[in-house]
């Protein structure tokens, strides 16, 4: 099944009335407000040779436009069981790795959600936790922790935390990529300090501060959370006339493009700092006389013999020189260091710019890096559920990714990762590449949500990371996971085709390997 994989998992739903609703590749904790539905996926799926029957219950519901829940129950049970042969299967049984442990349990929860991640609203406090399957966790400029993946393992489910607090003088962010065992922590603290001293001027100065909103460039895009224009506040019946559904539209975390009246030169300054650890990270895997791993039983995951908290600060600042409605322009600075080893640091010099409306616009973020080689950009990334254990690119025997760079040198790295993001009005396709010029040293992203017609979609996810050379970045290997969807309706119902590629932990080989899980499902349901 490894040629079948590639891209990524659309989250679709069907209306009462055979509308299909979707959703982009976008950000974690915006992504989240699926319609208010009752629903239910039935179908068959392939798995390491296997057949088994699928089905999915879904509930979903919104309280209104900021608190919203929704909940599943997949279930894959077994109909055809072929060579090699399984002990203790057979048909009708319910397949081992989706609820053998404590945390499977959690497979039920699809999210919490209140309000939007990371929203800025110049004059207004803002916050938003968020709890779920998260597919892009991250934290500030996205150098320390960034496109974390929450279920990228068939075998262990962790449904991530992604909290923040945001205001025009300070704020906080907070990522966990498990609400069961809160292994992996991101706390991000910043101020926005012109900000602050002007706040402490205009308390005790005697100035009017005329020159200063002189200064004040504003922007007209309105917010894509449904708050009300300025218009709207100056006068609640000046559109009254105008009947438009409110559509839930993602907030792009490379752009600032959702603030959208106020955005004053003093509220543009941020100083940052965070603090990323694992506290219980794997050094050493405990192995058999034989060499293989030991694993433990009902965890899914290789016994370690040695562990310890690994901890990287960095240092963050930033400032939007432009945030006009048709160019955005952010350049920043990030210094990281991983404190549990000598001399390991980054630089990472970026940009966040934007070019284009809300609806029709390309995003370019491109961002060059210098560091030392036992130094690790995006130390949790998409492969950190398996890199804890497995470093990339995978090999035998199998080493953490703490063990793997404790034996680099601490010699002057230099590369760069540039991400891009074009956005035709219900189109999006992002494209991301890393390079530093050696061997193993390659990591890329591909994304794409394509709807034909009204009935039709496509949608996908691509990354890999530890390949040799660009001409292996597509090569579909153990290095590589992504998901696909295409989907098309019929009147009241759903036709879906869907691909995953995920990790497992194969008990024979003591080892993580890729595997793809293929499903065609039938999709209904009742929204409300």
């Amino acid at each position: 099944m490894k040629n079948v994989s590639i891209l990524m998992l659309l989250v679709g739903v069907l209306s009462s009335s055979g509308a299909l609703v979707a959703q982009v590749w976008i950000p974690t904790g915006t992504e989240t407000r699926r319609p208010s539905a009752l629903q239910f996926d039935s179908g068959a799926s392939s798995y390491r040779g296997d057949y088994y029957g699928f089905v999915s219950p879904n509930f979903t519901y919104n309280h209104g436009s900021k608190f919203g829940y929704s909940f599943s129950l997949p279930i894959n049970i077994l109909a055809l069981d072929r060579d090699p042969v399984t002990e203790g299967s057979k048909p009708g049984k319910i397949r081992d790795i989706d609820y053998n442990s404590k945390a499977d349990y959690f497979r039920v929860l699809n999210y919490i959600s209140y309000g939007t991640y990371n929203q800025q609203v110049p004059g207004k406090i803002t916050y938003s936790i968020y709890t779920g399957k998260v597919i892009d966790g991250y934290i500030g400029h996205g150098t320390i922790v960034n496109k974390y993946q929450s279920a990228s393992r068939f075998d262990s489910y962790n449904p991530s935390v992604m909290a923040d607090v945001n205001s025009d003088y300070a704020g906080v962010q907070y990522f966990s990529n498990s609400v069961s065992n809160f292994d992996v922590n991101a706390a991000r603290v910043y101020i926005k300090p012109l900000a602050i001293g002007r706040k402490i001027y205009s308390m005790f100065g005697n100035g009017s501060g005329g020159m200063v909103y002189m200064m004040n460039i504003r922007g007209k895009v309105l917010d894509d959370a449904g708050r009300k224009s300025v218009e709207e506040e100056i006068d609640p019946d000046a559109k009254a006339s105008e009947t438009k559904t409110k559509e839930i539209r993602p907030i792009n975390k490379d752009s600032r493009m959702e603030i959208a009246e106020e955005d004053p030169w003093y509220n543009r300054l941020t100083l940052g700092y965070t603090n990323a650890w694992d506290k219980s990270a794997p050094v050493q895997i405990s192995y058999n006389t034989n060499g293989s791993p030991v694993t433990e039983v009902n965890l899914d995951n290789p016994k370690t013999k040695d562990v310890t908290k690994v901890s990287i600060e960095g240092y963050d600042l930033e400032y939007r020189l432009l945030n006009l409605p048709f160019l955005e322009f952010t350049p920043y600075f990030d210094f990281n260091r991983i404190k549990n080893l000598d001399n390991s640091t980054g630089t990472h010099y970026g940009a966040m710019m934007r070019l284009g409306t809300k609806d029709l616009n390309l995003i370019f973020k491109p961002e060059l890096r210098q560091m030392t080689g036992n130094y690790a950009p995006i130390y949790f990334d998409s492969f950190y559920e398996i890199e804890r254990f497995q470093s990339f690119p995978t090999g035998a025997p199998i080493r953490t990714k703490l063990e793997q760079l404790q034996n680099q040198s601490n010699t002057t790295v230099k590369g760069y990762y540039h991400t891009i993001y074009i956005n035709f009005y219900h189109l999006g396709f992002e494209f991301a590449l890393e390079d530093y010029g050696g061997k193993d040293k390659q990591r890329i992203f591909a994304a794409a949500y394509i709807p034909i017609g009204s009935s039709f979609k496509l949608s996908f996810f691509y990354t890999k990371k530890g390949y040799d050379g660009q001409g292996k970045a597509f090569q579909i290997d153990e290095n590589a996971q992504g998901a696909a969807e295409l989907s098309k309706s019929f009147g009241p119902l759903m036709l879906r085709l869907q691909n995953y590629r995920r990790y497992y932990l194969d008990s024979s080989e003591k080892t993580f390997q890729s595997t793809d899980e293929l499903r065609v499902l039938v999709s209904g349901g009742i929204s409300f």
